[in-house]
C-alpha cells in the first residue's frame, strides 16, 4: 500500500514538474530558461531530502543483546549501543566485539549508572567517563568518540553544571548525544511489545534524522522482541538506517533545564 502510494507521489510530483515548465516557458521569461518557483523548489527539496534513521540502545552489554544483534543483522539495519563499563564483564567481551563487527557504533553511557557517584561533581562524572571509556578501549581497541548521559542531558542531577561537562567532552573530541524519539520501554515495570512500537511510531515520522532511545538491559526481553517491527515500520516510511558516528552532535535545548 504504502508502495503505491509513494509511485503515485512521484507520478504527481512529475506532473507539477512539467507545468512549472510550461509555465515558465509561455510566461515572462522569454529567454526559454526553467526557472522553478519557491514552491516547486520547496516541494523537490522535501521529496530529496534523505531521511536517516538512528537506532540507539543503553544500558548494555546484556543477555538480550545477542538477539537484538541477530535482528539487526537479518533486517539489514545498525544501531549504535551506549554502554556500561561494568557490563563489560569477560563473558560479555566477545558480544562487544560482534556489536562493532557487525557494524554498529558504540559510545560512552557511564560505567557504573549511579547517579549519586556519577553526579556527585564534575570530578566524579569524569572520573566514571574515564572508567568506562577505557573498558570499551580494552575490548574494541579503540577510543569512543560518542557519549550519552545517563537521563538525557537535562536531568535534575547534573543540568546545573552540564554545560561546562559538555564543553570538556567537546575539547577531547567526544559528541554527546539525547534523543528525540523513544520507546519508552524503561518506564515503570515491564512494557508491552505494543506499547513499545506505538511509541516510536507515534514520533519517529516526525523527523528527517529520528533518533530513537531504546535499551539493552536484562529486563528488556520486549525490546529485543518488538524490534524487526520497529525496523520494518521506519524503513516503509522511507527512512535508511546508520549510526551516530556519522550525524552531527545532538542535545537536548538549553530551555529544556
Amino acid at each position: 500500500m504504502r508502495k503505491t502510494i509513494y509511485i503515485i507521489c512521484l507520478c504527481l510530483l512529475s506532473v507539477l514538474m512539467y507545468c512549472e515548465m510550461e509555465y515558465n516557458l509561455r510566461g515572462s521569461n522569454t529567454s526559454g530558461l526553467y526557472v522553478p518557483t519557491p514552491f516547486f523548489a520547496s516541494q523537490v527539496k522535501a521529496e530529496n531530502e534523505k531521511k536517516t534513521a538512528y537506532l540507539t540502545f543503553d544500558d548494555g552489554p546484556s543477555e538480550n543483546t545477542r538477539k537484538i544483534l541477530e535482528t539487526l543483522q537479518e533486517k539489514k539495519a545498525v544501531a549504535t549501543f551506549f554502554l556500561i563499563g561494568n557490563e563489560i564483564t569477560p563473558e560479555r567481551e566477545n558480544i562487544v566485539k560482534q556489536t562493532v563487527a557487525q557494524g554498529n557504533a558504540v559510545g560512552v553511557h557511564t560505567y557504573c549508572h549511579e547517579k549519586n557517584k556519577l553526579y556527585s561533581s564534575a570530578e566524579g562524572f569524569f572520573e566514571d567517563f574515564e572508567q568506562a571509556s577505557k573498558a570499551i578501549q580494552t575490548v574494541t581497541g579503540k577510543v569512543p568518540k560518542l557519549h550519552r548521559f545517563p537521563w538525557g542531558s537535562n536531568n535534575g542531577y547534573v543540568s546545573s553544571y552540564v554545560d561546562t561537562l559538555h564543553e570538556k567532552l567537546q575539547d577531547m573530541g567526544v559528541r554527546s548525544y539525547d534523543w528525540n524519539v523513544s520507546g519508552e520501554d524503561s518506564i515503570g515495570g515491564t512494557v508491552a511489545q505494543s506499547t513499545i512500537f506505538q511509541n516510536v511510531k507515534k514520533d519517529v515520522t516526525r523527523y528527517q534524522q529520528p533518533i530513537i532511545l531504546l535499551h539493552d538491559s536484562a529486563t528488556m526481553k520486549n525490546t529485543a522482541a518488538v524490534l524487526g517491527e520497529i525496523i520494518d515500520y521506519i524503513r516503509d516510511e522511507g527512512y535508511e538506517f546508520d549510526t551516530l558516528d556519522n550525524r552531527e552532535e545532538y542535545m537536548f535545548p538549553a530551555s529544556w533545564r
